[in-house]
């Protein structure tokens, strides 16, 4: 077996934050944000910050005690039950294909509105040139990531000084006198866009020193990534805003900042896509080495498994090109954000469960982490039921749906094994 190519804590972090694709992420889901709770979508993403720190605390303290590939799907095969661990991996497979495909959705989206671009078309271009550099080799996805990474950081910081400079520095209280009645979908929607942190845990094989860096990654990727976006969002609470942020933006920059969000949106959207297929194919390839999935899936060519990151490449590809087909980039947005938002919360209660199961057995002295596994599960839990009972049924349906599909591949598996 071939020794696996290894990226360095910059170039993880960088992967890792590109994960959330910054810029799309706020414009794209801050647009529907903005459109649950006004002004409040600054108050809305620091909660929303909150949500997400709690639940990259479960993953700082999983990531260093397990060293084995796939994340979640590990952490709920070791510390809970083998049926939990493959209905866990194939939530996460659900989870990082949406969530990969609302990015580069969201760059679709931008072009479209920007160019007027058939969407079909913008989607089989950015989604194609993703799976392109991932298949390339994680050596190449991690520098493109870096350089991305870091215009994108600086794009925010300026506009983001801009839009308060617009509203003549006027500074506010950001926390609204009653609870806004849609907190809960903004906060759904919010999750996405500091929530990178989730892809570095599923290939720690590739990562120098994996155990620091991970924890590390886990920790300052949604905090960056929080922080900037709650900016963001606070420096836009004294404009009156109509519409989509892209018409903000072309507004005030016309067509060089047509020209320069255009180029953003492509290489963000890629960075986004690349971030999640190189996830989800680590899953798979786990998931079938373990046999948990079809054997075939986990063949590996110089070390990586290539197999796996061109049949998930393949059904990123074809499902965002099917619904890119039949609907306009904003309604693929809503559907595939909604099945991301609630996967995301899945995925981060089975981490919970996890974490508490490991700290019970000495409870004072992991008490800080049943605590932060107790808070995950109980905002998670509040954030689920509730955008269960308000996103449109049929997305709750699909979700509902793909969940039961896991546990019987995983009742399956077991009575497969029991019969052998």
């Amino acid at each position: 077996m071939s020794e696996k190519p290894r990226i360095t804590a910059v170039e993880a972090f960088f992967l890792s934050f590109g994960g959330q694709s910054p810029f799309i992420s706020l414009i794209a889901f801050g647009t529907i944000m903005i459109s649950y709770v006004g002004r409040y979508a600054g108050f809305s993403m620091l909660m929303t910050t909150l949500l997400v720190m709690i639940n990259a605390s479960v993953v700082y303290s999983l990531s260093r005690r397990f060293k084995k590939g796939s994340g979640y799907y590990t952490y709920a095969l070791h510390s809970l039950t083998d049926n939990l661990g493959i209905t866990t991996g194939w939530i996460y497979i659900l989870y990082s294909l949406s969530y990969g495909g609302t990015l580069m959705i969201g760059g679709v989206y931008l072009l479209n509105l920007l160019t007027g671009f058939n969407s079909f078309y913008l989607t089989l271009i950015i989604s194609i040139l993703a799976a392109a550099l991932v298949i390339g080799g994680i050596k190449i996805s991690a520098k493109y990531a870096v350089v991305v990474g870091v215009l994108e950081i600086l794009l925010i910081v300026g506009l983001s000084l801009y839009f308060l400079y617009r509203s003549a520095f006027t500074f506010y209280n950001p926390v609204p006198s009653h609870v806004p009645v849609n907190l809960a979908e903004a906060i759904l929607f919010g999750i996405g866009i500091p929530s990178g942190y989730s892809t570095v845990v599923s290939y720690p094989e590739e990562i120098e020193n994996a155990a620091k860096n991970i924890s590390r990654t886990s920790i300052l990727v949604p905090l960056l990534g929080g922080g900037l976006s709650s900016l963001f969002f606070y420096s836009l609470g004294e404009m009156k805003i109509s519409g989509s942020l892209v018409g903000l933006i072309l507004s005030d920059f016309g067509i060089i900042g047509a020209i320069v969000v255009s180029m953003v949106a492509v290489s963000d959207a890629m960075l986004g896509g690349i971030a999640y297929i190189l996830a989800s194919s680590r899953t798979v390839y786990n998931m079938s080495k373990n046999g948990h999935l079809v054997k075939f899936l986990s063949v590996e060519f110089k070390g990586q498994p290539k197999i796996a990151e061109i049949a998930v490449s393949l059904v990123a590809i074809s499902v965002l090109a099917f619904l890119s087909s039949r609907f306009s980039p904003f309604v693929v947005l809503e559907l595939i954000g909604g099945i991301s938002g609630m996967s995301n919360l899945y995925i981060h209660m089975a981490a919970g469960v996890s974490l508490a199961r490991i700290g019970r057995k000495k409870i004072v002295k992991h008490i800080h982490e049943m605590v932060f596994s107790i808070g995950s599960l109980i905002f998670s839990s509040w954030i689920l039921l509730i955008s269960m009972i308000q996103l449109e049924k049929y997305v709750v349906y699909f979700f509902l749906g793909w969940i039961i599909l896991g546990f019987l591949i995983a009742e399956s598996l077991e009575m497969m094994g029991e019969d052998e």
